[in-house]
């Protein structure tokens, strides 16, 4: 027999497959079966999983800016007084920590299992302390926006519950261990803030009460020849406290405005957290059709393996 003859004994055609595949169609069927049964047990037997979203506005803190110049103001004339006076209004609001930074802390073991205590989820408890230091699947997190300032990033969360109710109650928690964490790191900025709004306020009612005693003696003050040069300085001191009082009036409202919202706050959900009335998981349309191809490719080897086998056996006996 040349070396023709063996490639062609060799060569299947795509007749021949079809027709092994029509005799072995009980092996196709079967392993079909086998698959979707497969499938049908895995949505069965997997627990349902809800899934809550929300949409997360870092903690923000309020900042004034050029405070340096403000403690300059008491010692300069009216003039140059009124000419940096717009400057003190100037506030900017910035984040508590970057959005990447907060989505990282959100995933680490150790916050995860703080708002799993809040919650009394002692299922996530259990799988936090399991997984030797790595966070559950239970929170998804990514930033949603990330614009040129970073304090209008918002990080979308998604929380997975075995219910509707659970899968809320977790988001919840997150948002409001965050908001503590956020709290805990703008505490010394913002303590600062509020002990140079007390002394502002403190240096205000001073000057009102300097300006006050000074207006009623420039008042009772005639102009009268040796007299005229104390009633200028008065009048000028009075005018250098009425320069004076305007600024501290205005470090008192930009602090004010700086410690309040929209500049300082909490982290929040900017929405009310979504929570889909059917379940994300399992998906069961998915596992069926991949449990029905699964079936069907195990279904088409097999009915190749029993034929090599039954011919391997054919060619022992001869």
């Amino acid at each position: 027999m040349n070396e023709n003859e063996l490639m062609q004994e060799d060569e299947i055609s795509l007749f021949d497959l079809w027709d092994k595949l029509r005799a072995g169609w009980r092996y196709v069927a079967g392993g079909s079966a086998i698959g979707l049964l497969g499938a049908g047990l895995a949505v069965g037997l997997i627990s349902p999983k809800y899934e809550a979203i929300a949409f997360v506005q870092m903690g923000q803190m309020g900042q004034m800016g050029q405070m340096g110049q403000m403690g300059q103001m008491g010692q300069m004339g009216q003039m140059g007084q009124m000419g940096q006076i717009g400057q003190i209004g100037q506030l900017t609001s910035v984040p508590a920590e970057p959005a990447s930074q907060a989505i990282e802390r959100m995933k680490t073991p150790s916050f995860q299992l703080r708002v799993a205590h809040d919650i009394g989820d002692q299922d996530w408890v259990g799988t936090l302390k399991r997984s030797s230091g790595a966070g559950s699947d239970i929170l998804t997190l990514q930033i949603a926006k990330a614009t040129a300032t970073s304090a209008s990033a918002l990080i979308e969360l998604k929380a997975k519950g075995v219910s509707a109710e659970a899968a809320r109650k977790i988001a919840d928690a997150v948002v409001l261990e965050l908001a503590r964490r956020h709290a805990e790191i703008t505490k010394p900025t913002i303590d600062r803030m509020q002990s140079d709004l007390a002394l502002a306020k403190e240096k205000r009612q001073r000057a009102e009460q300097d300006l006050e005693s000074l207006s009623k003696l420039v008042a009772t003050a005639g102009v009268k020849d040796d007299r005229f040069t104390q009633l200028s300085l008065m009048t000028s001191l009075r005018l250098q406290k009425e320069a004076e009082l305007f600024s501290q009036r205005q470090m008192v409202t930009a602090l004010e405005t700086a410690l309040s919202p929209p500049a300082t706050q909490a982290a929040q959900a900017i929405e009310a957290i979504f929570v889909s009335d059917k379940p994300v998981s399992p998906k069961k349309g998915l596992l069926l059709a991949l449990g029905l191809i699964g079936g069907l490719l195990a279904g088409i080897v097999a009915v190749f393996v029993a034929d090599g086998w039954r011919r391997a056996k054919e060619a022992k006996r001869r």
